[in-house]
C-alpha cells in the first residue's frame, strides 16, 4: 500500500494572498495603474498616487502606532510610510493633504495583521516601479523614497511572513485577517479611483 503524501499546510501569507485576490485585482484595475507599473505615469497623476497612499496610511499608521511600535520585538521593525510620502510630494513642490481624523483601530489583533499584509506587501510591487519610474522619468528620482522602502531591507518580507505565521495560526484568526486585508484593499481602491483623474 502507498503511503498517503503529506500535504503542507499553506502558509498565511498564501492564505491571504488567495482569498483578497478579488479586491487586490480591483486596484490593479484601476486606470492609472498599468502607466504607473510602466513608469510613465506623468508627475501630476504620481502627485495623486502620492497623496492617495498619504491619505489612506497617515491614519491609519496614527491609530495603530502603539501596536505597530511592538512589532521590532517580533523580529521585524514596521518601517512608517507617512514621513516618505511627506518627503517626495514636498519634493515634487506639491502640498501633502490634510490628513483625516484616524480611523476607529481594528477591533481584532489578527485584522489588524490583515491590513499590514496589505501594506507591506505593497512594497514589493513599489520597488519594481520605483525601477521603472526612475529608468523612464529620471526627474522623479528625488521623490521616490516610498516606492524605494522595499529596496532598503530586501529581507523584510520574509521576516513579516514569519511574524503573519506567527500571528495568525488558527483559522478563526486567519477569518479576522482576510477581513482585515479586504478592507484596507477596499481603502486603497476607494481613495486611488476618488483621487487619481483616469
Amino acid at each position: 500500500m502507498s503511503p498517503v503524501p503529506q500535504v503542507e499546510p499553506q502558509s498565511a501569507a498564501r492564505f491571504l494572498r488567495e482569498v483578497t485576490a478579488q479586491a487586490h485585482a480591483r486596484v490593479e484595475a484601476l486606470p492609472h495603474m498599468p502607466a504607473l507599473a510602466a513608469g510613465t505615469l506623468d508627475r501630476a497623476r504620481y502627485v495623486q498616487v502620492l497623496a492617495c497612499h498619504l491619505a489612506v496610511l497617515a491614519p491609519w499608521e496614527c491609530t495603530h502606532a502603539p501596536w505597530l511600535d511592538t512589532l521590532a520585538a517580533h523580529g521585524w521593525p514596521y518601517r512608517r510610510r507617512a514621513a516618505a510620502l511627506r518627503h517626495d510630494l514636498a519634493a515634487l513642490e506639491a502640498t501633502a493633504p490634510m490628513a483625516p481624523q484616524p480611523a476607529p483601530p481594528a477591533d481584532d489583533p489578527a485584522r489588524a495583521w490583515g491590513m499590514l499584509y496589505v501594506v507591506e506587501g505593497a512594497l514589493l510591487g513599489g520597488r519594481i516601479i520605483a525601477r521603472q519610474l526612475r529608468l523612464q522619468q529620471p526627474q522623479l528620482a528625488p521623490a521616490l523614497a516610498y516606492l524605494d522602502m522595499g529596496s532598503q531591507d530586501p529581507s523584510a518580507w520574509r521576516r513579516f511572513q514569519g511574524c503573519l505565521e506567527a500571528a495568525l495560526a488558527d483559522p478563526p484568526s486567519r477569518a479576522q485577517a482576510a477581513a482585515g486585508a479586504r478592507a484596507m484593499f477596499a481603502r486603497f481602491a476607494h481613495h486611488l479611483s476618488a483621487g487619481v483623474r483616469a
